[in-house]
């Protein structure tokens, strides 16, 4: 038997296996059911989303003969249809049949009533290329078929067919398909097949089809011939001329590493493997596009190339200002592409660019933990040293010292106050930037207030550093000065650097303090311990648990 290609051996048989249409699958079988047909429909998409799959089981529903569900796909004219060879179903490629000639043979046949089935369906491919006259001579039996005539349309350029024939037409657009359903249509492919397969070439073959399962099934069809059935995403990349996606996060990386030497000869690898240079800087810049939403939402769903551990990488390493800047260089390479002779070049220059400039600063690889030791009176107290924040001096950034100091200086009740003064405010008609500051800081834990001060708990470096950054500082303090009665000081550290500050604390509650002038007896307030004060500050355990 001769070999079937996989877009043909698992074309979708019954409406339940079209994936990714389902407003389109539910309209037509609630027409089906209630009797309501259109004489003429209009199938507009892109290529490889199923407009002549939906056509042809349309046909079958409408003609199955089965009792039961249709359609069955047993019954003589379910099988005639899947085959081709029905002779009430006539499909037309008018990228070869698009002139007045033909459309008049179609018109002469249409008088005549069907030979096995209850409908005659001509399916039309490719609809746009039919030439106007052609058109026109259709339009007279496409707005008043006889009862038994169905035309089914097909597209993947509307804007090409004429205003008159469109609106003769029930329109269905058919969308793209999701690239997690392509993902696992075919992982349950390649499960049926018994192909090694692995997730990453699963991922780029989805990515390669853009939108179209027909594409999907064909590169894969490609790549098992190519791999003999043992397809990683490198041999996909070898036969497609694309680099996989850890190759691309290689390069991000060695930017960030500010390796040039490095980065030009993986250039040059990848130049000399004859991938496409266009293609490869788009997928760059889908990276950091992907990065920076999630830098925004923090929500996995939102990813179209990375995963939820590649973007946190991405966001740990780079800002949200950085990102930006990688996405210009990349889009100002891509426009330059057009009239390049050489896009390599452009390629290079835009790389060196992304790795240079003082805004391109990027946040340094965390630091491992440190023990200090510490001499207070009595014993020695380890105390861990939390990731070091960034070094720029954009941000706002306290020494221990002074955040010890304003530990020194709070206040438990001045804390509960704060924090419900801040969880009262709303914010209406704000600008995205502040809107987001705000949010995050009204989500944020404290640490401590005093009267003048408010430590926040943040949970990562990138949000401390939102909130640290001086204009963002700046611009919190005023947001928020109304709701304390006067202006108080924000300043924000991750968790890290809480349970820091904590042992810190412990390990300077024992040493003496400056001596101080001595009050009047009368006016001697009551000693208060060490411990009372941490107590008071952070709870018996440490932390002050509050719930919502």
């Amino acid at each position: 038997m001769a070999y079937k290609a996989l877009y043909r051996k698992y074309r979708p048989g019954t409406f339940d296996e079209v994936v990714g249409q389902k407003s389109v699958v539910t309209t037509l079988l609630n027409a089906v059911e209630n009797n309501k047909l259109a004489h003429a429909y209009l199938f507009c998409g892109p290529r490889g989303t199923g407009k002549t799959t939906v056509a042809k089981l349309l046909a079958k529903t409408i003609n199955c003969t089965s009792d039961g569900k249709r359609p069955c796909g047993e019954c003589a004219n379910c099988r005639e249809i899947q085959e081709s060879t029905y002779p009430d179903v006539i499909e037309l490629d008018a990228a070869t049949n698009n002139g007045v000639d033909e459309v008049r043979e179609i018109i002469e046949k249409v008088k005549y009533a069907p030979l096995n089935g209850k409908y005659k369906v001509y399916i039309i491919d490719e609809v746009h290329m039919m030439t106007s006259s052609a058109f026109n001579a259709l339009l007279k039996t496409l707005e008043e078929p006889p009862e038994y005539c169905i035309f089914i349309l097909a597209t993947t350029e509307p804007h090409k067919v004429l205003p008159t024939i469109i609106s003769r037409c029930q329109r269905f657009d058919f969308k793209k398909i999701d690239h997690a359903v392509i993902e696992g249509r075919l992982r349950e492919i390649r499960d049926r097949e018994k192909i090694n397969c692995d997730e990453e070439a699963i991922r780029l073959i989805a990515e390669l089809a853009d939108g179209g399962m027909r594409d999907a099934l064909s590169i894969l069809d490609q790549c098992i011939a190519y791999a003999r059935d043992d397809i990683t995403a490198a041999k996909v990349g070898e036969v497609y001329g694309v680099a996989s996606l850890s190759e691309k996060l290689e390069m991000f990386d060695l930017i960030g590493k500010q390796d040039a030497r490095s980065l030009v000869d993986k250039v040059n690898e990848i130049s000399g493997r004859g991938l496409d240079i266009q293609r490869l800087t788009m997928d760059l810049l889908n990276i950091a596009k992907d990065a920076l939403i999630y830098s925004y939402c923090r929500d996995s769903g939102a990813l179209s190339t990375l995963n939820e551990e590649q973007a946190k990488t991405m966001t740990v390493r780079f800002t949200s200002a950085r990102l930006l800047s990688f996405i210009d260089c990349l889009v100002d390479a891509q426009s330059r592409y057009r009239d390049a002779s050489n896009s390599l070049n452009y390629f290079e220059v835009a790389l060196l660019r992304m790795m240079d400039g003082e805004e391109n600063k990027s946040v340094p690889e965390p630091v491992s933990t440190a023990t200090v030791q510490t001499a207070p009176a009595e014993k020695e107290t380890p105390v861990s040293v939390p990731e070091e924040p960034v070094r720029d001096p954009q941000y706002v950034e306290y020494s221990d010292e002074r955040l010890y100091d304003i530990l020194k200086a709070a206040n438990k009740a001045i804390k509960e106050e704060d924090r419900a003064a801040i969880a009262a405010v709303m914010f209406a008609d704000l600008p995205f930037e502040e809107s987001r500051l705000a949010e995050l800081i009204k989500g944020a834990d404290i640490m401590a207030s005093s009267p003048q001060n408010v430590i926040l708990v943040v949970d990562d470096r990138l949000k401390a550093n939102t909130v640290n950054e001086k204009n963002n500082k700046k611009k919190a303090e005023e947001l928020f000065a109304g709701c304390f009665g006067s202006p108080k000081d924000f300043y924000a550290i991750t968790r890290d650097q809480q349970a820091y500050m904590i042992n810190y604390f412990k390990a300077h509650k024992n040493q003496p303090e400056k001596p101080a002038e001595a009050a009047p007896a009368e006016t001697e307030p009551e000693p208060v311990s060490s411990d009372e004060k941490l107590v008071s500050l952070f709870g018996k355990d440490g932390f002050d648990i509050v719930e919502e």
